[in-house]
Parts: C-alpha cells; sequence; structure tokens
C-alpha cells in the first residue's frame, strides 16, 4: 500500500513539473513555435532614401544637382507562409525637412520641394533561421509618383498675373529592386527590424511640366538606395 502511494506521488509530481515547464516558456521558443504556422506581420520603419548618381535638374534657373538624400518612413503587411518564405504589399514616403529656392523671373522666388512615394509588392527568403535572430534576401516590384512642388514666396504683388502661387508636377513610372535584411524578436510578437534596398526607378524620358515654366526634376533611369531601422508585429491568424 505504501508502496502504491509513493508510485501515484511520485507521477503527480513529474506532472507538476511537466505543466510548469510548458508554462515558462521562453519568448525565443514562443517564437520559434509560432514561425511554424503562418501569420501575418505589421513593419513600420524610418530611414534614409538616396539618389547618389542622378541628375535633378530645376528649370528656373536652369541648373542641375548631382544627387540627393531624403528621409522617409515606411510600412509593410507582410504574410508569412512558412518559416522561409513570405510575401506582401507596402508602401513609402520620403519628404525633405524643407525646400529649395528657385526663381521664375528676376523679382519673384519660387520654394521648391520635391516628394517621394513607392508603393510595392514583395518576397522574401529567410535564408538565416536563428531562435532570436533571422535574415531576409528580397525582390520588390511596384510604382513610384514623384511630386515637384513649387510655391511662390516673399510679396510680390503681381504673382497671380504671372501665374498661381503654387503648382505640382507629379512623374509616375515603374520600380523593381532588391532588398535584405535582419530581424530580432526582442519581446514576444515584436521585433527589431534592420533593412537595406536598391532599386531602379524607369521614368518618362521627356519631363513633364505644369501650366508655367515649373517642370519635373527627374527622367529616365534613376538609381536609388534606402537605409532603415523598424520595428515589426507579429499578427496571429
Amino acid at each position: 500500500m505504501a508502496t502504491t502511494g509513493f508510485s501515484a506521488a511520485a507521477a503527480l509530481t513529474c506532472l507538476g513539473w511537466s505543466l510548469t515547464a510548458l508554462g515558462q516558456e521562453t519568448p525565443s521558443t514562443t517564437t520559434q513555435l509560432a514561425s511554424a504556422t503562418p501569420y501575418t506581420v505589421a513593419e513600420f520603419g524610418v530611414g534614409i532614401l538616396a539618389l547618389p548618381t542622378t541628375d535633378i535638374c530645376l528649370a528656373q534657373p536652369n541648373t542641375c544637382t548631382k544627387g540627393d538624400l531624403t528621409p522617409h518612413g515606411w510600412i509593410w503587411m507582410l504574410y508569412r507562409a512558412s518559416s522561409e518564405f513570405v510575401v506582401g504589399a507596402g508602401t513609402s514616403l520620403a519628404r525633405p525637412f524643407s525646400g529649395e529656392t528657385t526663381k521664375r523671373t528676376e523679382q519673384i522666388e519660387r520654394e521648391h520641394i520635391r516628394q517621394y512615394m513607392m508603393i510595392d509588392v514583395t518576397g522574401r527568403y529567410y535564408g538565416l533561421r536563428l531562435p532570436s535572430v533571422e535574415g531576409w534576401l528580397g525582390m520588390t516590384f511596384g510604382g513610384a509618383v514623384i511630386s515637384d512642388q513649387y510655391k511662390t514666396t516673399g510679396e510680390a504683388s503681381d504673382a497671380v498675373i504671372l501665374g498661381p502661387a503654387g503648382v505640382v508636377v507629379r512623374t509616375e513610372g515603374l520600380s523593381a529592386g532588391i532588398a535584405a535584411g535582419l530581424g530580432w524578436a526582442f519581446a514576444p510578437n515584436w521585433t527589431l527590424e534592420s533593412s537595406f534596398r536598391s532599386a531602379w526607378w524607369f521614368l518618362p524620358s521627356d519631363r513633364a511640366c505644369g501650366t508655367t515654366v515649373d517642370c519635373a526634376t527627374l527622367s529616365d533611369d534613376v538609381a536609388i538606395f534606402s537605409l532603415g531601422i523598424g520595428v515589426g508585429y507579429r499578427i496571429s491568424l
């Protein structure tokens, strides 16, 4: 009888240890187990968008400068069908903190600000998969919209006669590129992300112009690079 009681007590003790171990999974273990089932991820980030080799030309004055560097932010909605493959779509917006001054005439100054927007689909392959760290390579394809915004500044009383106070000239084209990134799971459902992207914009050769002499500043093929950091939040299905 004593032997039977001792065996029952030992079995209950082992069961208690097993339940305790299941309830004390680390975030890394939880992340690893969750990656075996499909889920979605929302990624948000900020970084720098660079056009290092592009000629950016203003009509007034008729000058060109080489390269551009603009802060930008992005959002991706991703679907992870397996531990290796991810598909999704997203958008990014880049806008400088301040503009540059141009001249329509000797008396009237114009402020020029160029804004970039990209809408893309993406596919990723996660070749590096550790309990808390993952690395991926991917491709992107979509569209790019460049908005050149011109606005009259100063106190020119005849600005209405010469044309509107402000005008926006948009240039649209296709975008295709490659990307890479690393992610670190610092908490359950949360990751810290870093990414690098290189892409080409395929824009019209002829620069679009508004009703005034204000024209688009970009044309033809444009090489772009972006580097940034962000966070990802996993949403279970």
